[in-house]
């Protein structure tokens, strides 16, 4: 009789299982949702004026390489994405309609955006794989950054609002590995540390431009363009407390490790709470 055959280990190196959730939100119904302050309320906002053409790009990169994958596990993974990524788009451009309805030109931004963003579209498409893996990462940290402040951000928001920008975080943290872990399976080790390497310079120089085009942009309907104080609450919440921008230097150079994996910072402690607070305690995965 011959020996059993040993089962091919898996590309995915996810941590958790996790599927995407068809959930409607109501923030961005108060002008200055984040504790009264403009600044850092156009800081949030900013962000959500990248995500409409940020995730739809991200979906169509990884469409474009899905067939190149062979492992069932990755492929059940990339589905769920595209859906989570999906539902990002949709929610983030509904609540950019309705902070829009203050007067800033949330429609405006978004244009730019997507401007921005369709220069990656004439990249090969194992690039424009990299330029995702490089924006999930950047969405990974800032993500568990928040998270792990979630407390004091619910502290200083609505309800509705902490909820909207939480959910988002959970559901960037549970994919963090998906488009990274696809890219790896497809491209030779030598090959997938180049393109990843260059995505991450490329994105950090495009990603903080176009942010803070886009809270100049915002800060200037109310007059505070040019205001030192406004300016120095972004930086603060960006490079103190929290400190979204601190907390991600370190995970920035590591990166740069050869044996690099978004896993190796494993929050999953944040999922499995969320989860439990919302009825899904049976799903969640820490083991």
């Amino acid at each position: 009789m011959s020996a059993p055959e040993k089962a091919t280990p898996s590309k995915s190196q996810s941590k958790l299982p996790f599927a995407a959730r068809n959930i409607r939100f109501e923030a961005g119904e108060e002008r200055f949702w984040y504790n009264g302050d403009p600044a850092v309320s156009a800081y949030f906002n900013a962000l959500s004026a990248l995500f409409p053409a940020g995730e739809t790009f991200f979906c169509d990169s990884v469409r474009a390489l899905r067939d190149r994958v062979d492992d069932p596990k990755l492929q059940v993974e990339i589905k769920e994405f595209l859906a989570q990524e999906a539902i990002h788009s949709r929610e983030h451009h509904l609540y950019n309609k309705r902070i829009e309805a203050f007067g800033y030109p949330m429609d405006k931004l978004e244009r730019r955006s997507a401007q921005m963003q369709s220069v990656g579209y004439w990249l090969p498409k194992k690039l424009q794989l990299g330029f995702t893996i490089a924006l999930e990462h950047y969405t990974a940290i800032i993500s568990g950054c928040l998270l792990d402040v979630r407390d004091h951000f619910r502290a200083h928001v609505s309800q509705k609002d902490y909820e909207f920008w939480i959910w988002h975080c959970i559901e960037e943290t549970e994919h963090k590995s998906v488009a990274y872990d696809m890219l790896r399976s497809i491209t030779s080790p030598l090959g997938f540390y180049l393109i990843r390497a260059f995505s991450l310079f490329a994105t950090t120089l495009s990603f903080n431009a176009i942010l803070m085009w886009h809270i100049w942009t915002l800060l200037k309907v109310d007059g505070l363009q040019w205001n030192a104080r406004a300016w120095g609450r972004i930086l603060h919440y960006q490079w103190v407390f929290p400190g979204a921008w601190r907390v991600c230097f370190p995970a920035w150079i590591g990166w740069l490790k050869p044996g690099f994996h978004p896993w190796h910072d494993d929050n999953r402690q944040h999922v499995a709470t969320w989860k439990a607070e919302h009825g899904e305690a049976e799903k969640a995965n820490v083991a």
